[in-house]
């Protein structure tokens, strides 16, 4: 990335690993482990979306709860940057961690769980701010009333409890929530996928201009590939707990360089029926992060597989300015983007 020397990082991951033991007998005998992150390296920018994607069981949402240590890390290191002050995020206390969980939330995935239905609006968002004992009621009750018309809701809606509110409603009620101690960091764990596609695209705007306002910097869990695209200004993607390829968004959806990554792209659904799409097919069965292959992980369902593949485990470098490839043969692959991806229209007979 050519300005990213010139940016100043708000988060490093180095090495970060979230093992997951495997017990057997009743003895419980730890016999393996499910390598669900497996040495991730990675940096995020201030006031940047990264967007993190990748088939279900690559580890993007493990990913993300380690790094807030909701789960606790196997091993590695989360550094996190808040203005001058630098702070090992992975050697802190369970006491120390909740002295900046202000700068760092979380938007989760199922807005029907993710609200405590006993609570109302109100309670639900003012509860950070209260469990900080920082504001006094008069301060959360004039802020919890900012928030909830920021999110496109009513004041009138405060008194009400979850139920009586659709999906993309709670999912506001759940940004106005991760929003009240003003963070700096958000993981937003597929934040739009329950959601119609109309509210989607309210939710993503909503989302936008809430990091306009507050310079928010957020890594976007998503499948789905076009909604990425759209909000991110980088993409990683990962397979069986490792990045396999980052870069920005426009030079990995058009120039891809890891064979993983052309297969996501060909995925894709195109609006236009008349349009056909190359699809690349993947051979083999999905991998297993408790039983991960030699080499390469993606060698066993790669097309382009050689014996290096087979035999030594890629390492994430940098290929081009800020385009970071896990592949031996980078290099040498001539990849299908989303132009060469589409075919043209069929011809009406």
């Amino acid at each position: 990335m050519s300005e990213e020397k010139d940016r100043k990082p708000i988060l490093e991951v180095k090495g970060l690993k979230k093992y997951y033991p495997i017990e057997k007998g009743l003895s419980k005998r730890v016999v393996g482990y499910v390598k669900a992150v497996n040495d991730v390296n990675l940096t995020i920018y201030q006031n940047e979306v990264l967007g993190v994607v990748g088939e279900s069981g690559c580890g993007k949402t493990t990913l993300g709860r380690t790094i807030l240590r909701l789960l606790e890390p196997t091993d590695g290191k989360i550094i996190f940057h808040f203005g001058d002050k630098t702070v090992d995020f992975s050697a802190l206390t369970r006491q120390e961690v909740r002295d900046y969980r202000k700068y760092l939330q979380m938007i989760f995935q199922n807005p029907y769980t993710s609200l405590n239905p006993r609570m109302t609006v109100f309670d639900i968002i003012a509860e950070p701010m209260r469990l900080s004992k920082a504001f006094t009621e008069e301060q959360i009750t004039e802020r919890v009333r900012k928030l909830i018309t920021q999110v496109g809701l009513e004041v009138r809606h405060l008194n009400r409890y979850p139920h009586a509110f659709s999906g993309g409603q709670r999912q506001r009620i759940g940004i106005a929530r991760s929003l009240a101690m003003q963070p700096k960091f958000v993981v937003a764990d597929e934040a739009v996928s329950a959601l119609d596609v109309s509210i989607q695209a309210q939710i993503l705007n909503l989302l936008q201009d809430m990091k306009d306002q507050y310079g928010l910097t957020y890594m976007f869990i998503a499948h789905n590939l076009s909604v990425v695209e759209h909000i991110s200004d980088r993409v990683c993607v990962m397979y069986l707990g490792r990045v396999v390829e980052l870069a920005e968004t426009e030079e990995l959806f058009y120039h891809p360089r890891h064979p993983y990554t052309e297969v996501l792209m060909s995925a894709i659904p195109v609006a236009d029926p008349t349009t056909d799409t190359k699809r690349v097919e993947l051979k083999g069965d999905a991998g297993n992060a408790a039983h991960l292959p030699s080499g390469c992980p993606f060698h066993p369902r790669c097309r382009y597989g050689k014996e290096i593949c087979r035999q030594e485990l890629p390492q994430l470098r940098e290929i081009s300015p800020g385009h970071f490839t896990a592949c031996h043969l980078a290099d040498q692959l001539k990849l299908s983007g989303l132009e060469e991806l589409k075919l043209t229209a069929k011809k009406e007979e």
